[in-house]
């Protein structure tokens, strides 16, 4: 893959993100004026945000022609794994230093889109290129 295509996912997934991105934030700000812990609505949140950006980033942002069960277990892995370390760092600021909700979620937003668009790219949506040397 070329630098113009890496750019121009990186833009794609920079604008689906920005959307997506404040739906999670809907969601947990919701579940949280709900009355729930905000450890919970966070990992509400995520399923949700999850299966959005799932659909958008194959099939816009990376442009995957792969069956959507093969991108899913890949994406689904690579997800949780970013989620755990932003969950981590979430409970970390909210409960353990006693930040408030709406902080530590922006405070630990940026762990998961840099974690995505790196799996998303080198691993789960890898286009398949005939020439090896670009």
């Amino acid at each position: 893959m070329n630098r113009e295509s890496f750019r121009r996912r990186v833009q794609r997934f920079l604008i689906a993100g920005v959307p997506i991105t404040l739906c999670d934030y809907g969601v947990f700000k919701g579940i949280v004026v709900a009355g729930y812990d905000p450890s919970w609505a966070r990992a509400l949140s995520f399923a949700f945000a999850f299966v959005v950006a799932f659909l958008v980033h194959r099939l816009w942002t990376f442009g995957s022609e792969k069956p959507w069960r093969h991108d899913l277990g890949l994406y689904a892995a690579a997800r949780i794994a970013c989620f755990v370390l932003a969950q981590l760092l979430f409970v970390g600021l909210h409960n353990v230093l006693g930040l408030s909700s709406d902080l530590s979620f922006w405070l630990q937003v940026p762990v998961q889109p840099i974690g995505n668009l790196l799996f998303g790219h080198f691993v789960v949506f890898r286009p398949h290129s005939p020439d090896s040397s670009t």
